[in-house]
């Protein structure tokens, strides 16, 4: 996603601005481990959350399972979510990123 803003410089805009993503919540399989802690690995990023759902202000408590909305694509991401968003199952919905693939590969930033 690319905003033009004036005053703020490209390199605000790359750290401040991350992606947009439409996303669906399935109820993956049961898998042991805390998602949250394996999203914050992944990232390096420590500090406390907000869910990453657009237009939700809670403090993010679970590592939510998401799949892009895309037929193209079938890979499971862990994003930051609230409790209440992560129970949506089958509900689709805007996340920033980034999104940190399950099984290995890119992160979606």
């Amino acid at each position: 996603m690319q905003l033009n803003y004036q005053g703020i410089g490209e390199l605000n805009l790359k750290i401040n601005i991350m992606g947009v993503y439409y996303v669906h919540n399935l109820k993956e399989g049961l898998r042991p481990g805390n998602w949250l802690q394996y999203w914050r690995n992944a990232t390096g990023i420590w500090t406390e959350q907000q869910c990453y759902t657009i237009g939700c202000s809670e403090k993010a408590t679970d590592g939510g399972h998401v799949q892009l909305d895309d037929p193209n694509n079938d890979k499971w991401y862990i994003v930051p979510l609230c409790h209440k968003c992560n129970c949506q199952h089958g509900k689709h919905f805007w996340v920033t990123g980034p999104l940190v693939p399950v099984n290995g590969g890119d992160i979606l930033w």
